[in-house]
């Protein structure tokens, strides 16, 4: 088997569906179609087994699969001692971070940085689930977690404080309302210990939340919009002058804001100028290292 034709059964496998290959390969659905018709006929046996929920890997399946995660994995430890050892402060660093630190803390940062570097370019990638460097999904990742992977090396730059807001003419017009009178916004994004949850059940236990959002980014909007109160990070809460504080600000213990890379990129002069820069920038910044104390 070539290898494309592997990249292409391991697509199938981890995005569980044909119509979700396609699109992380960037190919429609149709050639997708075809080229798995194709493989299989070429090797004479079922590598997916199609169900309601999606593509299985059969036992052949399984086998093709493992083959080709390891041949990924001695590629993609090439490419990076490849990439280690360049020293010209030129090329592309593919970054992977948040909603909220990618629209609302980085893009000022990432302009000074590609001022600075003209020769480099920065490919930004935004999602809230944390990259996969294993699988070269992103050179530096720049994101709140309590457990950063332990294929990873960085930094712990800073804690990120949180804590309740509401649009301030809200506030104004009862302004000794009880927390537990306003009109709450959930985050649900199906991890019951996410710290925005928890400082929630804990300022207001029970809170019955009517609206509810997988995205930090998503309620920092919604409180813009004046839907109702939410806990959100300080760094993006305080930029917003029509926000107000209604809780004290609390930091996670353990929960702050890395800068995480692969050991081999390290060595690479664009890598390391720019995991330099960007935590420099982000420790001068007053909305990351601003005090946890309320207003």
């Amino acid at each position: 088997m070539h290898w494309d034709d592997l990249k292409f059964v391991l697509a199938v496998g981890r995005e569980g569906g044909l119509a979700a290959a396609a699109r992380s390969l960037a190919i429609n659905y149709s050639t997708a179609h075809r080229r798995l018709d194709g493989i299989e006929r070429k090797l004479g046996v079922r590598l997916f087994q199609r169900v309601r929920s999606g593509y299985c890997l059969t036992r052949q399946g399984e086998a093709i699969s493992e083959a080709a995660l390891r041949i990924e994995a001695e590629i993609l430890s090439v490419e990076r001692q490849v990439i280690g050892t360049d020293q010209k402060l030129s090329g592309t660093i593919r970054v992977g971070t948040s909603h909220l630190l990618g629209l609302y803390l980085l893009p000022d940062m990432l302009k000074k940085f590609m001022q600075k570097y003209p020769e480099v370019r920065v490919k930004l990638s935004i999602n809230d689930e944390l990259a996969n460097l294993s699988q070269s999904d992103a050179d530096v990742v720049i994101r709140g977690t309590a457990t950063p992977p332990p294929y990873l090396v960085g930094r712990s730059i800073a804690p990120i404080p949180y804590c309740a807001y509401v649009r301030r003419d809200l506030v104004r017009a009862a302004p000794q309302r009880p927390l537990s009178d306003y009109e709450w916004i959930g985050f649900d994004n199906n991890d019951p210990a996410a710290p925005l949850k928890r400082w929630l059940e804990q300022i207001v236990p029970g809170a019955k939340c009517r609206f509810t959002l997988d995205s930090a980014a998503g309620l920092r909007e919604a409180l813009v919009r004046g839907l109702g109160a939410a806990v959100i990070p300080c760094l993006t809460g305080d930029q917003l002058p029509a926000l107000a504080r209604i809780s004290e600000a609390h930091a996670e213990p353990g929960f702050n804001l890395w800068i995480l890379s692969h050991a081999d990129l390290r060595r690479s002069a664009r890598i390391k100028a720019f995991m330099k820069a960007m935590e420099e920038m982000i420790t001068a910044s007053p909305l990351v290292m601003a005090s946890v104390s309320p207003e």
